[in-house]
């Protein structure tokens, strides 16, 4: 099953089941607020799905450092209490250093998230048993 939504200002994001994980696909994110919207329909899907590994692909979007600004605390606060797997991904190295800085944030507090530069990597991590 897809979920898509759709901004007004061009962001859009797509969510998928896929076997043992969901994955959240955003696009043309260009500010924090995207960021947070995007992470809390993330998170409303995990919670109504009861499906914590979560494959985040972020794609033609611009880097986004201000992390108090987009409600990580809360998605990160879901990830640890329900022992999820989160991998994240991007398409381009801003992006990635992005993600690898708040990937950082979110592991010192305790959550169970990786950046990936392939796909296939991320998914298999994501379905493995290892914490």
């Amino acid at each position: 099953m897809v979920t898509e939504q759709a901004h007004r200002n061009a962001m859009r994001y797509q969510m998928t089941v896929e076997p043992d994980y969901l994955k959240a696909e955003l696009f043309n994110r260009q500010t924090a607020e995207e960021t947070g919207e995007f992470l809390s329909a993330v998170a409303d899907e995990c919670i109504r799905r009861q499906l914590y590994r979560v494959l985040i692909s972020v794609r033609s979007s611009k880097p986004i450092f201000t992390v108090d600004r987009y409600g990580l605390s809360l998605f990160i606060e879901l990830a640890v209490k329900y022992y999820g797997k989160i991998a994240v991904l991007a398409d381009s190295t801003e992006v990635r250093i992005a993600q690898e800085y708040v990937v950082m944030l979110a592991r010192l507090r305790g959550a169970n998230v990786r950046t990936f530069r392939d796909e296939a990597a991320a998914a298999e991590w994501l379905k493995s048993e290892s914490r």
